[in-house]
């Protein structure tokens, strides 16, 4: 009997020993920011996210990097990126490009690759391989405009992608090939076929005509009433003072979370922002959670020197943070964004109109009455 060798199992990836515990926290950990928007990625896409790196060879082509680290920095380009594919998914418009891409990723095995690469240009970019079935994300050739471009922060980074993603093209698989000849016996058509045809559309034609002319009149004053009508620019002398711009309709809140430490290190970790144009709203949402949650510190910004002292309650941002044992420290909090999102929808009947990152943007058009 012949003893066949045995296929020995794929060698774990290497990680350089320089960069390895950045690679673990950052990239491996199940807590990692990353991780967390892969996993939101996944959900959304219904198949799982691979990122791939080859470190060794970025070490090699930057070589050590502080302020961002090479992990750092490629972390956070990486949540951006995911971060857009993550809205991309929810655009009705896109549906057909998302047919196209979840096509070949359920021809790999179910599993959508992300690479990093490192190619020639100075900005970042991502394209799409059929060869690879995964997605590269293109890193500048030199770390000076990498690192440009991840101190401009997140949302810049993400409108990169808005931009570069939707242009990846997917080349027709053989089964989309054949899916688009035409059956045997159908296409052109016959001289007569062709002939009747061509009747057809002029007797259609003829009547459209008609039909344009009944209703000329009416579809001028549609369309016209349709438009926008212009108005003056403004000057500041002909506007109101700020306190009676804010009293009014469109209301706007933003609620920010900064429970994350490392995408918010310019904010106050653990704690809850609000910000808020409507006075009386933000004065609201701080007296309700001080009546119903003791534990917790409402800091506020009552007269800010952009405010008009008579605005609405003078209130712009609110801070929610949590007191343990007479200490305000950054941990576990009893109010929650989306209890503070429960409170703003449900009460006030603001609307979301945006959310990502951990920031959600809401507005009521309707003005409040009161009594």
């Amino acid at each position: 009997m012949t003893n066949l060798p045995k296929s020995s199992p794929e060698p774990p990836p290497y990680y350089p020993p320089s960069i390895a515990q950045q690679i673990t926290d950052r990239f491996l950990s199940k807590t990692s920011f990353l991780q967390g928007e892969l996993a939101k990625l996944s959900r959304a896409l219904g198949y799982q996210v691979i990122v791939e790196a080859d470190w060794q060879r970025l070490l090699d082509e930057y070589g050590e990097q502080n302020d961002p680290t090479i992990v750092g920095a490629a972390a956070n380009i990486l949540e951006a990126w995911s971060a857009e594919l993550g809205l991309i998914v929810g655009r009705a418009e896109m549906d057909d490009w998302l047919t196209k891409l979840l096509t070949r990723v359920v021809e790999a095995g179910g599993k959508l690759r992300v690479m990093l690469d490192v190619w020639e240009d100075t900005q970042l970019g991502t394209s799409w391989s059929d060869e690879r079935m995964g997605f590269f994300v293109h890193l500048p050739k030199h770390f000076l405009f990498v690192r440009r471009a991840c101190k401009e922060g997140f949302y810049p980074l993400q409108a990169v992608f808005n931009k570069s993603l939707p242009l990846c093209s997917f080349p027709a698989t053989e089964k989309e090939k054949e899916d688009s000849k035409p059956e045997p016996g159908k296409g052109a058509g016959t001289a007569t076929e062709l002939e009747s045809g061509l009747k057809q559309l002029s007797v259609r034609d003829e009547k459209r005509k008609v039909i344009a002319a009944n209703s000329k009149t009416t579809t001028t004053s549609s369309a016209s009433s349709a438009q926008p009508k212009p108005s003056q620019f403004p000057t500041v002398a002909s506007l109101p003072s700020l306190s009676e711009i804010c009293s009014k309709p469109p209301y706007h809140i933003t609620i920010q979370d900064n429970s994350n430490p490392i995408r918010y290190s310019s904010r106050k970790p653990g704690w809850i922002g609000i910000h808020g144009s409507h006075g009386s709203s933000l004065k609201l949402i701080d007296q309700y959670i001080s009546k119903w949650i003791p534990d917790v510190v409402m800091e506020s910004d009552e007269n800010p020197p952009t405010i008009d002292g008579v605005v609405n309650g003078a209130l712009s941002m609110l801070t929610v943070r949590k007191r343990v044992s007479g200490a305000l420290v950054a941990r576990g909090q009893s109010v929650t964004v989306p209890m503070v999102l429960a409170i703003v929808e449900g009460t006030l009947g603001y609307e979301v109109v945006w959310q990502g990152d951990g920031e959600y943007r809401l507005r009521r058009d309707a003005p409040f009455v009161y009594e």
